[in-house]
């Protein structure tokens, strides 16, 4: 698991960032949204962000869209405010965790986001054949 975690939350990132490293993840880190954008136009693939929620997560979002960068984003920030949480929500993060962070909380976040973002969807019976190809000879 890529974590691309943007913001800074008063140090409370290095505690997260060394939470999501103890699960397995590799973590990159920028300031600001653009750093972010730029991270990943470079090459440097995520499988998830972590935006502080006070950041535009709504211009991050609609970036990722415009240049068809397909990473879930999940908003944080310190503390259990609501308002914060319905905003990032609002502009499209897949959840909300606060900080500081708790580790199971985290690893649930982490499991659930991906799980979720790697899933197949189809409906045609063609795609069920493609599917079925996958999963014979892999």
């Amino acid at each position: 698991m890529r974590l691309l975690i943007i913001g800074f939350l008063n140090g409370q990132i290095g505690a997260a960032s060394q939470i999501a490293i103890a699960r397995g993840a590799t973590v990159a880190h920028t300031e600001d949204v653009e750093s972010a954008m730029q991270t990943l136009r470079s090459g440097q693939g995520a499988d998830m962000i972590m935006a502080d929620a006070r950041l535009d997560i709504a211009s991050l979002i609609a970036g990722l869209t415009t240049e068809r960068i397909n990473v879930p984003v999940v908003g944080c920030g310190i503390g259990n405010d609501a308002s914060e949480a319905v905003r990032a929500i609002k502009a499209g993060a897949k959840e909300y965790i606060p900080l500081p962070p708790d580790a199971e909380l985290i690893a649930a976040v982490l499991e659930a986001v991906t799980k979720e973002s790697t899933e197949i969807v189809y409906r045609d019976p063609k795609m069920a054949e493609v599917i079925q190809l996958r999963w014979i000879y892999g």
